[in-house]
C-alpha cells in the first residue's frame, strides 16, 4: 500500500465529495461565451442588430477583464 488514494478514492469520486470551486474567473468566461453565442453573429440587416451586439460583446469583455482584476479604462 503506498498510501496515495486510487483512482476510485479520488476526490471527485468520493461519495459526498465536493464538487470542485467555482471561481469568479470561471464564471465570467462562462456567461462571455454564452454571451457570444447569443450576440456573436449579426446577419447585417439591421442597425439595431449591430448595436446589440456591440453592447453584449462589450460586456462580455468587461466582465472578463474584472475576473482578471483588469478592468478596462474608460477612454472618453
Amino acid at each position: 500500500m503506498t498510501g496515495r488514494p486510487t483512482a476510485e478514492q479520488t476526490p471527485a469520486r468520493v461519495a459526498g465529495a465536493l464538487p470542485p470551486a467555482v471561481t469568479e474567473l470561471d464564471t465570467a468566461i462562462r456567461v462571455a461565451q454564452r454571451m457570444l453565442r447569443h450576440y456573436g453573429t449579426v446577419d447585417g440587416s439591421s442597425t439595431y442588430a449591430y448595436t446589440v451586439a456591440h453592447g453584449g460583446l462589450t460586456e462580455a469583455l468587461r466582465l472578463l477583464l474584472r475576473a482578471l482584476g483588469a478592468e478596462a479604462v474608460d477612454a472618453r
